[in-house]
């Protein structure tokens, strides 16, 4: 079995073949035989009837004699009813053995003379000397020589159609796996090419399996250069957005170890070192969460009464970031939701709490940011979040979530570059510790649960940023 398995495709597949093919030959030959056989022994049973009928016809008329036995190798005896042999042209073999013979009945016997087999065939005639037999026999050595030869010439045959079936099954392996060879040299070239150099691998006109074959193995190479687009694209972002703190730190250290003997330099360097250290890492963290989020789609799913908790827990946070903030002083944080629409049991959204607390988290920070980067008082500042259910064009239930504020809004030529990764407009809406990613985070959340971001300018100021989530009924 083992040495089996390390035989090609094609050598399986053509041995499998032979196998069968020998099987089936042999049970047709088989079959053959035993029909054919039938059918000599039916018609040697004709003949012996054809013999008997004769002398059984005209031995009423003349029981004593004489009697006219034909030759031409017709084997006949007539026999009287004490079992004497009357006239014969029998061998000496069935001769001594006509008791027997005359006891078997009406039915055709084989009966074994030396080497020579025999069929014999008896029938009792009424005469007016009482009961008489007519005993024929046949020899069936030309039968059994006929069966001999029409068996070697079956094997014969049988053997050249194996032999022809083996090389035709062995030309159609071939010629199917022969996608398959293609495959693995377009393979083995993607592999030792870039992957703008190579396309995909080939897929044939017939619908069959080597072409969804070939398909599917196009779409797992599709998603692979895009993985791996994603990680080029985020070590080349993170060497880029790296680079300037980390000189950054390093400087401060090093003024620090300048400012040794001065007290106070030296803790004003060591609490920038440390602000700087937790840029450094909530951007490490902000990385990983975005690699994370484009690596496949979220397991989590959330119902509504959830998406209202996190709601109100992610408004009771941002409030905190509020007043915890003397710059932030005088901005409202509010949120509007209609208790009374309620989806449809069983409806949910393609993410988990966290995910959903986390895009919260990053639009309400960012319109806070926004808000309090700005020189004016923020007395009438505000953000809102509303939560809403809606219908979309294929008339599916959609949560519709809405971040609203009063800050300084985008500039609209960088609106639809805004959820790119480590973009940014100015310092307004991204603050000094944000690094451009908060709301690539929350596109890519939106994108893994099926929904989609907008951002638009509000008049007369602010932004509005409306991510809509598809419910799924599960």
């Amino acid at each position: 079995m083992n040495r089996l398995r390390r035989l090609s495709i094609t050598a399986r597949i053509t041995i499998g073949s032979l196998v069968v093919a020998a099987l089936f030959a042999l049970v047709a030959v088989v079959i053959i035989r035993i029909g054919v056989s039938s059918i000599l022994h039916n018609a040697t049973t004709t003949l012996l009837n054809n013999d008997i009928a004769a002398p059984a016809e005209s031995l009423p008329a003349k029981p004593g004699g004489p009697f006219d036995l034909p030759g031409g190798g017709q084997e006949l005896a007539i026999v009287s009813k004490d079992g004497t042999i009357l006239a014969s042209t029998l061998p000496d073999g069935l001769q001594d053995r006509i008791d027997r013979l005359i006891d078997q009945g009406d039915q055709p016997r084989d009966v074994q003379v030396g080497p020579e087999n025999y069929l014999v065939l008896s029938r009792s005639v009424a005469t007016s000397s009482g009961v008489m037999y007519v005993v024929a026999a046949r020899n069936g050595e030309t039968t059994a020589l006929l069966l001999d030869r029409l068996t070697a010439a079956l094997l014969v045959g049988a053997g050249v159609l194996i032999f022809a079936f083996g090389a035709a099954s062995w030309l159609l392996t071939r010629t199917a796996l022969r996608p398959v060879s293609r495959m693995r040299e377009q393979a083995d070239r993607i592999a030792a090419s870039t992957p703008d150099k190579v396309g995909l691998l080939p897929v044939g006109p017939a619908q069959d399996e080597l072409s969804e074959l070939a398909t599917t193995l196009n779409d797992l190479i599709l998603r692979l250069r895009a993985s791996a687009d994603r990680e080029r694209q985020m070590v080349s972002d993170a060497s880029h957005e790296l680079r300037t703190p980390l000189a950054v730190l390093r400087g401060q250290l090093e003024l620090a170890e300048l400012d040794a003997g001065d007290p106070d330099a030296l803790l004003h360097d060591i609490r920038s070192s440390h602000s700087t250290a937790i840029r450094l890492a909530q951007l490490a963290n902000n990385l990983l969460e975005l690699s994370r989020i484009e690596a496949g789609p979220s397991s989590g799913r959330i119902d509504w009464r959830t998406l209202v908790d996190e709601l109100t827990d992610a408004i009771d946070r941002a409030r905190l970031l509020v007043s915890s903030d003397d710059d932030s002083a005088g901005i409202s944080v509010d949120f509007e939701y209609d208790p009374r629409r309620r989806p449809a049991p069983g409806a949910r959204v393609a993410l988990s709490p966290t995910d959903f607390g986390r895009i919260l988290d990053n639009l309400l920070g960012n319109a806070i940011t926004a808000i309090r980067s700005t020189d004016d008082e923020h007395e009438d500042a505000t953000v809102t979040a509303s939560l809403v259910l809606s219908v979309d064009a294929n008339g599916g239930e959609t949560v519709v979530l809405t971040v609203r504020d009063s800050g300084p809004g985008m500039p609209e030529e960088f609106i639809p570059v805004a959820l790119d990764r480590f973009t940014r407009a100015d310092g307004s809406r991204t603050g000094q510790s944000g690094g451009g990613l908060g709301l690539a985070i929350v596109g890519a959340l939106a994108d893994a649960a099926g929904g989609r971001v907008a951002l638009a300018n509000s008049e007369p100021s602010g932004l509005t940023v409306t991510v809509t989530l598809p419910l799924l009924r599960n």
